[in-house]
């Protein structure tokens, strides 16, 4: 802080009040030696309007007190309150006090109003430069989502020729293994038919062991390539479940028969996602309640849905075999699988393929199940827009 500034602001303050005393002294010499008291004493309120200016909150009191004690001063040496006390002249020093005081009042509403619009001022001041402040923030935040968008713009450009290339891999990589294996299983089969009944056991042991290990392989190759192919050249449109429901039903009907099983569904909702990949989600989500049931216990299977505002969370229910819930993740993972093939048979894709199915359709998938009493399978779906929206 400058040190010159008190030193002015007090000399400053000093010839403010000379300049009313002076203003005050002159009056009251006007006063002491003019006959209209009233309107003489009533220049005070010059001294009390510029009692404004004055350092202080209460100068302007001072000041009247002040001018008051002048007025009273000079109706004394007047001889006002002592020749004619009842007439006019001995009110003439109470009309200007009154005079003085409403000034005062004047100007204590004026100051108050004037605070008062100073406390907005700096009230608004403030707030402009928090909002200034909070446009500076939002240009960097806005800049720092444009640098991310950017990135993430990347980021995707990269991942779709990854996933490009990777459809291509597997596509190719599928074709090329299928061909020798398709050698392998033909050559097994014309050495089976020739030469089958010259071998010993062990010889017929290694050749049906070479067989079923091509078939096998050749199921793998092409599941693995069905896999990739999910999400492409998607379809999205309205899907009635309950009218899917019923075609799988149909559709597995001699299975379901041979297991006696009963399929419960009943006013499954309409959702927004691809047919044929939704038909597969149930489908196996059915079939194996069905694969994995407990022995000379009939399968139930219980398909339910639930409005939860923002999506359809959907449970597929059965009455099997159960898993640990040590196993819950992996069962979700291509190729894993939890029984031995010659227990249950499969290639451990087809949770896998529900898996993929429900996050292509925007949702997730999981799974609460107790060993020995049976498992249930929740998976959320996005809702059907209404035309309106």
């Amino acid at each position: 802080m400058n040190p010159a500034k008190p030193s002015m602001v007090l000399i400053q303050d000093i010839v403010l009040i000379a300049l009313a005393a002076m203003i005050a002294g002159i009056v009251f010499i006007m006063d002491l030696n003019s006959e209209s008291t009233v309107a003489v004493a009533s220049m005070y309120a010059i001294v009390i309007l510029y009692s404004w200016l004055l350092p202080g909150k209460f100068a302007s009191i001072y000041a009247a007190g002040v001018c008051s004690f002048l007025t009273f001063i000079s109706a004394v040496q007047t001889g006002d309150l002592v020749t004619n006390p009842s007439g006019l002249h001995a009110m003439n020093w109470i009309i200007s006090l009154v005079v003085i005081w409403t000034c005062v009042t004047l100007v204590f509403i004026a100051k108050s109003s004037y605070s008062s619009l100073e406390e907005i001022n700096r009230q608004l001041t403030d707030s402009h430069a928090t909002l200034l402040e909070k446009i500076k923030e939002l240009d960097v935040q806005q800049q720092e989502l444009s640098e991310h968008k950017t990135k993430l713009e990347s980021l995707n450009a990269d991942l779709l020729v990854k996933n490009r290339e990777l459809e291509r891999f597997t596509s190719i990589a599928s074709h090329d293994l299928q061909e020798p294996l398709r050698t392998i299983g033909n050559m097994t089969q014309l050495l089976a038919k020739k030469y089958y009944g010259n071998l010993d056991g062990q010889g017929k042991k290694i050749l049906d062991y070479v067989a079923s290990a091509t078939t096998r392989m050749t199921v793998l190759i092409k599941g693995l390539l069905e896999f990739s192919r999910i999400g492409t050249k998607r379809n999205v449109q309205a899907v009635d479940l309950q009218e899917l429901l019923n075609t799988i039903v149909m559709d597995l009907d001699a299975t379901l028969k041979t297991a006696n099983a009963t399929v419960i569904f009943d006013a499954l909702p309409t959702v927004e996602g691809n047919p044929v990949e939704l038909r597969m989600l149930f489908q196996n989500l059915v079939g194996n309640a069905v694969k994995f049931r407990k022995i000379g216990i009939p399968p139930l299977i219980e398909v339910t849905a639930r409005d939860l505002k923002t999506h359809l969370e959907f449970c597929v229910k059965d009455n099997g075999i159960g898993i640990d819930a040590a196993d819950f993740n992996k069962i979700f993972l291509i190729f894993q699988r939890l029984n031995p093939v010659e227990k249950f048979e499969g290639l451990g894709l087809g949770l896998a393929y529900c898996r993929k199915i429900v996050e292509l359709h925007g949702g997730k998938i999981w799974i609460n199940s107790n060993k020995g009493v049976g498992s249930s399978f929740y998976f959320t779906l996005t809702k059907l827009h209404d035309s309106e929206d």
